[in-house]
């Protein structure tokens, strides 16, 4: 017996490998070895029995590999009847679930789930230096976007370092993957494993293993189960933070780590996520470096309805289409109002930013009037909020930080430069920080500045801000703290400090600015001061009156003409100077053209009016033709000294521009067509059934004709008309009572046989409606409709001109061309009396030519129904303006 215990000691000496194999292969085939290791452990019992049996030389081998072995089945057994892998999941659902709103300034009454506003940022393949570095990136569709789906969990493992600006999304985007790797599905790495870097600085740098650093973690894991799975290649590791190591040396040391760990565990994937300064000092060697994009226009949308519906949801507590209703609005007023702020607009590229505005605009009040608040709260979270949440030590306040930046963005705005070098900053900073932290170097401020992504490295020791906004902003936050407002209320003819101007009014006193406005009277000057009343906390009464009385100058006729010029110029350039970007990287103009603005093109070019009621001066306009168009372009350009030059916009523009959404019903005119866009001819539809019963009440203002024909009963006497039918009875087209047309013929024929023939003798009453359905009788050619946009109608009357006709349509086609020329060119105003000559005339001469000019001359009658409806209202106008600019 001692002989077979010796043979089977020397089989199964080398533990360690043996059930690293067992491993292996257990995870492919688990029924199988569940019942090994039970068989395994009955043949380590037994031995042990025979061993006592025998004793000696048994006992020693037994003792041997007894303990080790013995330890690790029981590890085993004990994680595979722990069912920890169910209960790992649900707790990082749980951990996960919401959104990490921590450091904001602005919250609601509910953090809404992750799942519910996530958007995936998408990646792209990049170098790292070429990631930028502030907080604003570049919204643009780029064919090579990746998802972070697309690149882990592949055949081969990979190791990715997830690079990006401040608040672009790499810890969302790092949660919401362990998410979804925690839920059913068939993958082939399903453990998730989210560490961040900068709660484990000083465990890491000890040179702890990944497994045991798990393990403190997550306390309650059996034994070795991490490990296992590691080994396993079943994990996705997710390590957040690598920027957020303060000390560069530590950055260094956990970079190092973490290669060590991937060689260890080469069957798992990583993810390293890191801001780009953070990973350029401590790169990952054999990492893919992929740059995290920002959002685009489409993005944004879906963010901002996930957002409301999500607060709508929970407030109400039910998911019905009232509650989406109303998430919809809200949602809708908020891109709205964004649209109209490019400046805004801009900063909803990065996630972070957008979701404080969404924040601001939901709990805070409307925007842009809140803008102040918004703009305070960004700087806030990204100098030292955020920080603070992540318990991230600094060496100065969050006031300080403020301080500091805010007088680098007053001297900035005073030099009116953009960009500032290196030793111009450490110069501009070192006083202060002589006061404020002795033991801090400039260039570590510098560092901790860039950091935040609120100041960016340009160019190697250029600095510049990450957006003009937030020069702006601190500079005006600059002038607050110290009551520099008379430096704001000596350059208000100057634009370079208009948005600073504004910025410190929306919190302050605007009566010295506005008064300072008043009294330059240059177009800068009152342009700033209309806007000042419009965004100031508070403006005297007086003053508000006064420039009341100043804009309706613009207006009144009786104006002095050189204070009516300024007005109009002040009107025009407050108008177009709010743009939106396309995705062409051209602009438009935030809204179509307003109708007061049109209303001065008109009076001050003696232009032909719309062919539309007139809307209130603050409506768009409607109802404007192509022509009309570029030269309303041209009069903008002449206002304005072609600065910066506009244009009509082209289809694409329109098309991939938020705008498109503001037009709503409108279509406006564009460069590379001879419609609106979007065109829908239904708009200019008119039916047969309309047309005819205008056809049959047209003789009610020809209702001489009708009476001369009833009085004489015969063509006879229609030769020779009455004395009162030769009297001008303002029938401008013809004198109906002279036709001598075929429909005219048979539908007086007709009327008189139904009228009298019947009775045999001169019974006449009734014979005016008999005529009137007659006619429409006789005219009817079972059209269903026709589409007649009244900018066609001037070409078709031309198309008509040299139509053959008979020798009664020769004698009045030209009358008719050239009134209907002149309607529809509106130079002479289409009243119901002309337009039942026009179309009733129409009628008669399609029946005295040959088809093809017949049916065009039906579309003409038509398009008289549908402008008379137009300008009355009945038919609403859509067509208007948009200016674009390259």
């Amino acid at each position: 017996m001692g002989k077979i215990l010796g043979l089977l000691g020397a089989a199964i000496a080398p533990p360690v490998a043996a059930f690293a194999f067992l491993q292996t292969w257990a995870k492919a085939h688990p029924v199988q070895a569940g019942l090994l290791l039970l068989a395994y452990e009955v043949v380590v019992w037994g031995a042990g029995l025979v061993g006592r049996l025998v004793g000696g030389t048994a006992d020693e081998l037994r003792n041997r590999w007894k303990n080790p072995l013995a330890s690790r089945i029981d590890e085993g057994t004990r994680r595979r009847l722990s069912r920890y892998d169910r209960r790992y999941r649900a707790a990082v659902l749980g951990n996960l679930r919401f959104i990490d709103l921590k450091g904001l300034a602005t919250v609601g009454f509910y953090t809404p789930q992750l799942d519910e506003v996530f958007v995936d940022v998408s990646l792209v393949y990049s170098e790292p230096t070429a990631v930028p570095t502030g907080v604003l990136g570049q919204r643009h569709v780029d064919p090579a976007r990746r998802f972070i789906g697309d690149l882990i969990d592949k055949p081969t493992p990979v190791v990715l370092a997830v690079i990006g600006a401040p608040g672009c999304g790499k810890t969302t985007l790092l949660r919401h993957t362990a998410l979804l790797l925690c839920r059913k599905g068939r993958r082939r790495r399903r453990v998730p494993v989210l560490l961040y870097l900068r709660d484990h600085v000083q465990t890491i740098t000890e040179g702890i293993a990944l497994p045991d650093l798990i393990h403190l973690v997550h306390k309650n894991a059996p034994a070795g189960w991490f490990a296992q799975k590691l080994h396993a290649g079943s994990c996705v590791v997710l390590l957040d933070g690598l920027d957020e190591v303060a000390d560069q040396a530590n950055r260094r040391e956990i970079a190092d780590w973490v290669e060590r760990q991937v060689a260890s565990f080469p069957l798992n994937d990583f993810v390293i996520s890191s801001r780009p300064h953070g990973y350029q000092s401590a790169p990952v060697s054999g990492a893919n470096v992929v740059q995290v994009r920002g959002f685009t226009d489409e993005q944004v949308s879906r963010f901002v309805r996930g957002w409301y519906l999500a607060f709508e949801q929970r407030s109400t507590g039910a998911k019905s289409s009232d509650v989406t209703r109303r998430a919809d609005e809200e949602a809708d007023d908020l891109l709205e109002r964004l649209q109209h702020n490019p400046a805004l607009y801009e900063l909803t590229v990065n996630p972070l930013l957008l979701t404080m505005i969404a924040n601001v605009h939901k709990f805070r009040g409307a925007l842009p009037g809140s803008r102040v608040d918004l703009y305070s709260e960004i700087c806030q979270v990204l100098l030292w909020r955020r920080q603070e949440a992540k318990k991230l030590e600094s060496e100065l306040t969050g006031d300080q930080k403020m301080a500091l930046l805010s007088g680098l963005a007053f001297t900035m705005m005073r030099r009116q430069v953009r960009d500032i070098t290196r030793d111009d900053m450490t110069t501009e900073f070192r006083p202060f920080l002589r006061r404020m932290a002795r033991d801090m170097e400039e260039q570590d401020f510098v560092s901790d500045m860039t950091s935040s992504g609120l100041l960016l490295e340009r160019e190697r020791d250029v600095y510049s801000f990450a957006h003009l906004t937030f020069q702006e902003y601190l500079a005006a936050h600059h002038v607050q703290e110290k009551q520099l407002a008379q430096v704001l209320i000596d350059n208000v003819d100057d634009d370079w400090w208009r948005e600073t101007t504004l910025l410190h009014v929306a919190g302050a006193n605007a009566d010295p600015v506005v008064n300072a406005c008043l009294k330059s009277r240059t177009v800068g000057a009152l342009s700033l001061a209309f806007d000042c009343a419009e965004q100031s906390r508070e403006l005297a009464p007086e003053l508000r009156r006064d420039l009341d009385r100043l804009l309706e100058a613009a207006f009144e006729s009786g104006a002095d003409a050189a204070l009516r010029h300024l007005i109009m110029r002040v009107v025009v350039s407050r108008e177009i100077r709010r743009l939106v970007r396309t995705a062409a990287g051209t602009r438009l103009c935030a809204a179509p053209v307003s109708a007061g603005v049109y209303q001065l093109f008109v009076q001050n070019t003696l232009h032909r009016k719309p062919d539309a009621p007139q809307t209130e001066r603050g409506q768009p306009i409607v109802g404007v033709r192509a022509e009309d168009v570029a030269a309303f372009a041209t009069w903008v350009n002449d206002i304005t000294g072609n600065e910066p030059g506009f244009r009509l916009p082209r289809v694409a523009e329109l098309e991939t521009s938020q705008l498109s959404r503001k037009l709503g019903d409108l279509s406006a005119w564009t460069s590379d067509g001879d419609r609106p866009w979007p065109h829908t001819p239904d708009r200019y539809s008119i039916t047969t059934q309309v047309l005819y019963r205008d056809l049959f009440n047209d003789f009610t203002h020809l209702s001489e004709v009708i009476e001369t024909s009833k009085a004489v009963k015969a063509r006879r006497a229609l030769k020779r008309p009455s004395r009162a039918l030769q009297k001008d009875t303002g029938l401008r087209v013809l004198r109906l009572c002279q036709i001598e047309t075929s429909v005219y013929e048979e539908a007086l024929g007709q009327a008189l046989v139904k009228t009298i023939a019947p009775l045999g003798g001169t019974r006449t009453e009734g014979f005016a409606d008999r005529f009137r359905q007659s006619f429409v009788e006789v005219v009817n050619n079972g059209q269903a409709a026709y589409v007649v946009p009244p900018f066609k109608v001037v070409a078709m009357i031309e198309s008509v001109r040299n139509a053959p006709m008979t020798a009664w349509g020769r004698n009045n086609l030209h009358s008719f061309v050239t009134e209907g020329w002149a309607v529809f060119s509106r130079l002479v105003p289409l009243t119901p009396a002309l337009a039942a000559e026009l179309r009733v005339a129409a009628m008669c001469l399609a029946m005295e030519t040959d088809e093809p000019h017949s049916e065009i001359l039906r579309r003409i009658a038509a398009g008289v129904s549908f402008l008379e409806r137009r300008v009355s209202g009945k038919i609403p106008a859509h067509e208007t303006i948009v200016l674009a600019t390259d």
